[in-house]
């Protein structure tokens, strides 16, 4: 059986999902899951089932690791400024191991970055492989590299979340949510996220039975001086095993609105059937999944105006409402499967590995 060895920053729960979905699939083609990161997130409510070790980045570790795993391909999921990755993919390079670099292919969080993607354009020059979010991020790879690039696209998987039998009125009681119908936002309210124009907007908002529920982790956010009526609800953060509450919240809910980075919050929103409403800029690959006038709206940036104007014609007009949500739960179902995502995965190792199986090795065994 081949190895392909993940190196990760933190590893978040939904990522652990779409790890053991990997690994299930990857066995079934013949390969090893094996995932070395620097932190599990505490809250992760899903066993492992793949081979894990949490492992802080110190490069000298991570080379023992690797000569013990005998990987047959190294896949990167790391930030630049994870130091670790520099010594760590010239290593890999010298030792003839492929090395892949998976991510959205540049820091698209800063406005006309320049010469700050010299390091990124480094560091796909190095990579054997590129594993990307969304097609559409390979117009930011150098065309002498664009022949390394596989797209695995980002998302949740879907069979993880559980069903919520509840009706949206059983579960507003339920949650003690007093809308009739309801905006929602979820995810941490870093500034890329701008949850300040959405409460913005629900502070001028005077329409009768409707509100705007905010979860997450507020972070420098003094939302008790933002928020200004009673239209506006804060739950906080939500953890729980299986995510049965936030799946309560989001099928109690009408619209989702994060009016900056949308996020992997836009597919979770779509599945549950949510059109979603957002505002153009620094958006990240998921945006690619919001189709205009279908699924969802997006507003010029930083247009408070057009931001709530949108909101309440799809909180006003049932029927639009209803069509965006079955064509919202359509299209992320169709282009933003788990299998889709593993595919491009399995297509850049298979790619990256000759077709005969090496020698068989000894086995590292589970660590944990």
């Amino acid at each position: 059986m081949k190895r392909v060895l993940l190196v990760s920053n933190k590893v978040f729960h939904y990522r652990v999902s779409n790890y053991n979905y990997f690994a299930r699939r990857f066995r079934e083609h013949g390969w090893e899951l094996v995932v070395r990161a620097s932190e599990l997130e505490k809250q992760n409510p899903f066993p492992l089932e793949f081979d894990f070790r949490e492992m802080p980045f110190r490069f000298t570790a991570y080379k023992r690791e690797i000569e013990r795993l005998q990987p047959d391909v190294v896949i990167t999921f790391l930030l630049l400024k994870n130091l670790m990755i520099w010594p760590l993919m010239h290593w890999l390079k010298l030792k003839n191991i492929p090395v892949v670099y998976w991510n959205k292919g540049i820091n698209l969080e800063v406005h006309n970055p320049g010469f700050r993607n010299q390091p990124f354009y480094y560091i796909h020059t190095l990579s054997d492989g590129l594993i990307l979010y969304s097609a559409n991020e390979i117009k930011d790879i150098q065309p002498q590299n664009r022949h390394k690039v596989f797209v695995a696209n980002n998302t949740v998987n879907f069979d993880s979340f559980p069903p919520v039998p509840q009706s949206k009125e059983e579960l507003k009681r339920e949650l003690g949510i007093p809308f009739e119908k309801v905006v929602l936002f979820v995810g941490r309210m870093r500034p890329v996220k701008k949850v300040e124009h959405l409460i913005s907007v629900f502070n001028t908002i005077d329409e009768p039975g409707c509100g705007c529920v905010l979860v997450g982790d507020a972070m420098d956010y003094d939302l008790r001086r933002l928020i200004r009526g009673e239209n506006i609800l804060y739950l906080g953060e939500i953890h729980d095993p299986q995510n049965l509450q936030i799946s309560k919240v989001f099928k109690a809910s009408d619209v989702f609105c994060i009016p900056g980075d949308v996020g992997l919050g836009l597919n979770q929103a779509f599945y549950w059937g949510l059109p979603v409403v957002t505002e153009e800029g620094l958006q990240p690959p998921e945006i690619h999944y919001l189709t205009p006038g279908r699924n969802g709206f997006i507003v010029p940036e930083n247009d408070l105006d057009a931001l709530k104007g949108r909101i309440l014609l799809l909180l006003r007009d049932d029927g639009l409402r209803s069509a965006f949500s079955r064509a919202a739960r359509e299209d992320i179902l169709k282009n933003a499967s788990i299998e889709n995502m593993f595919q491009g995965f399995l297509q850049c190792v298979t790619a990256l590995t000759p077709r005969v199986s090496r020698v068989p090795r000894a086995e590292p065994g589970v660590a944990s």
